[in-house]
């Protein structure tokens, strides 16, 4: 079985607009799984990776079913580095006083799943996913 080489061009970055919707879930797993792929990864590591992006969009799903007036797209971005894999998810309009105790376990999942994860609300409106993988 012949691997494609990895093609890697330092800070290029991919980025989705997608529905804040379960069936658009897969989308941004697969387009994790190509990019991980592509740079290299191990398939250990792109599993955790597509777990991860699962994890963060069924978050997001969530959050728009508790609020309705949340706006229905989100983005996410792929930033690929020579060294790791930075995703960040980015949602308009979605509020949050403490995401820790919305979803715990969720964000427990995605820690153990991924080298490094941030989240945080920029001007109490929008919440930004955060999470980096690095390549062995």
């Amino acid at each position: 079985m012949n691997k494609s080489p990895k093609t890697i061009i330092d800070e290029d970055i991919i980025e989705l607009g997608l529905p804040i919707n379960p069936a658009y879930v897969s989308t941004a797993r697969l387009t994790a799984s190509s990019i991980a792929n592509r740079m290299g990864f191990n398939i250990e590591d792109i599993e955790d990776i597509k777990a991860a992006v699962s994890e963060a969009c069924t978050y997001l799903i969530k959050m728009h079913q508790l609020d309705k007036s949340i706006q229905n797209m989100f983005n996410i971005q792929f930033i690929i580095k020579s060294n790791a894999l930075d995703i960040m998810l980015t949602a308009e309009k979605i509020k949050f006083d403490n995401i820790y105790e919305e979803d715990g376990l969720g964000i427990l999942m995605i820690e153990a799943l991924m080298d490094y994860i941030s989240l945080s609300s920029k001007d109490d409106a929008n919440i930004n996913i955060f999470m980096s993988k690095k390549l062995k």
